[in-house]
């Protein structure tokens, strides 16, 4: 048997989706920054379910939030790796840039763009009720 066919695909689509965006989150008042950092965590943790639930594989979930403090998280589908600029915690937002990206293996793009979306949604009117402007 060569080697060729030791390496073939298992799964039908076997090339990655890849969503990703950047958004202007615009809130109705300032909020604390953390409350905003919970939203995304719940975000990741939502999107980290469903993949798990489907058996895709997450190859990784990025977020940058950029404003006058900054916030990276990041996650390869088990634990999420949190960093924030020196005075992230006492900062209230109004308005930052939003940048997501997730590489995810076993589905499509479609799929996991409107999941990422739908969850991202929900996600913030939870957590920030009657305060979320848009993206």
């Amino acid at each position: 048997m060569s080697d060729q066919h030791l390496l073939k695909s298992s799964t039908k689509d076997s090339d990655p989706a890849i969503f990703s965006e950047t958004y202007s989150l615009v809130l109705l008042e300032k909020v604390k920054s953390e409350r905003v950092k919970q939203a995304l965590t719940q975000w990741i943790e939502e999107i980290r379910d469903w993949t798990s639930a489907k058996a895709y594989f997450v190859g990784h979930i990025k977020v940058f939030v950029e404003g006058q403090e900054n916030l990276w998280l990041s996650s390869t589908g088990r634990s999420i790796s949190s960093k924030q600029s020196q005075g992230w915690s006492e900062w209230s937002l109004g308005s930052a840039t939003l940048f997501v990206t997730i590489i995810v293996f076993g589905t499509t793009k479609e799929a996991l763009k409107e999941t990422a979306e739908e969850s991202l949604k929900t996600c913030f009117n939870t957590s920030l009720p009657n305060i979320i402007n848009g993206f």
